[in-house]
């Protein structure tokens, strides 16, 4: 049945809109390959035999999901309704793979996340910095307040209720990267502690 609804799809659906639908996706699609082809037909059927109601991706995948949303009806599937995260860098600024280990794990111990947080990239810069996309999308949303940490010759531990705050004061240069990281660990640390205890 998977073989046969992926043949059907890739009737349907046009090179152009293959490719197209893999461009945020894929590496070198100047050169695609058949499998760069092949692989939103085989995501759409993967949506179709799970009888998934809710496709959740990175918004990377949001073009091979309206390619499904457009044609598994076609062949009897609901339409899947699709809910698109943001795409995060990963703890070394470049894209997040979990080939490179540039990403924390709901797995790793407290150790190893306390380590990978004091490794990360973290830029004076707002923009791409993976240490504040993890206190925007995953802290902030889970801790209604987060405290820096500080001696105090280094002006002493600071609170912070918002992730606009914190970004304002790390973009005013008022928090070290040091401590930014730090306090990401320890939050981290602490959020994930539930998860840890279920999977032991």
């Amino acid at each position: 049945d998977y073989d046969l609804l992926v043949l059907q799809l890739s009737q349907q659906i046009t090179l152009n809109r293959a490719t197209r639908s893999m461009d945020e996706v894929g590496r070198q699609m100047d050169h695609p390959t058949v499998s760069q082809m092949v692989y939103p037909i085989m995501q759409m059927a993967d949506i179709a035999m799970l009888g998934v109601d809710a496709a959740v991706g990175g918004i990377d995948q949001r073009k091979i999901h309206m390619l499904a949303r457009e044609h598994l009806v076609n062949f009897g599937y609901k339409a899947p309704v699709c809910i698109h995260t943001p795409i995060l860098n990963g703890l070394d600024g470049k894209k997040m793979s979990s080939s490179q280990g540039n990403y924390i794990s709901i797995a790793d111990s407290e150790e190893e996340i306390r380590k990978k947080c004091q490794k990360a990239f973290c830029p004076p810069e707002i923009p791409e910095n993976p240490v504040l996309q993890i206190f925007q999308f995953h802290i902030f949303s889970r801790l209604s307040e987060i405290t820096l940490k500080r001696p105090e010759k280094f002006g002493g531990d600071r609170t912070f209720t918002s992730y606009p705050e914190l970004e304002l004061g790390y973009g005013k240069g008022e928090i070290h990267p040091l401590d930014l990281k730090k306090s990401c660990g320890e939050s981290l640390v602490e959020i994930l502690e539930p998860v840890r205890e279920y999977i032991r």
